[in-house]
């Protein structure tokens, strides 16, 4: 996988949709997630939305289902048990990035 920087560089949302799977996963780290509480105005601006927080911003901006942060956890869930009877270790960052790839990379917003 790319570096994290790379990751982002030019793509300011990619930060905030990988924030929000982590989010809520509750594996966020705490420098990201003030970060976002910082930033919710100025994001919600940016994409024309209104949110009375960074989570609700985001999922108003990709047009999230209701129920999606439920949906994340029970992904994550099959995917622990499906890696660690593989014999591995889950990786929560990697799983987020995967998620955030296939579910949004092309569609609009997160190329921003």
């Amino acid at each position: 996988m790319t570096d994290v920087a790379d990751r982002y560089d030019g793509k300011p949302l990619l930060r905030f949709l990988d924030a929000y799977v982590l989010d809520a996963l509750g594996a966020l780290d705490e420098k990201t997630a003030a970060l976002a509480v910082a930033m919710k105005d100025k994001t919600a601006a940016a994409l024309g939305v209104e949110g009375d927080t960074w989570q609700e911003v985001i999922e108003r901006a990709m047009a999230m289902p209701p129920g999606a942060r439920e949906q994340l956890q029970a992904l994550w869930e099959q995917h622990v048990v499906l890696v660690t009877e593989a014999g591995q270790t889950p990786d929560v960052v990697a799983f987020a990035h995967a998620t955030v790839d296939a579910t949004f990379l092309g569609a609009g917003p997160a190329q921003r």
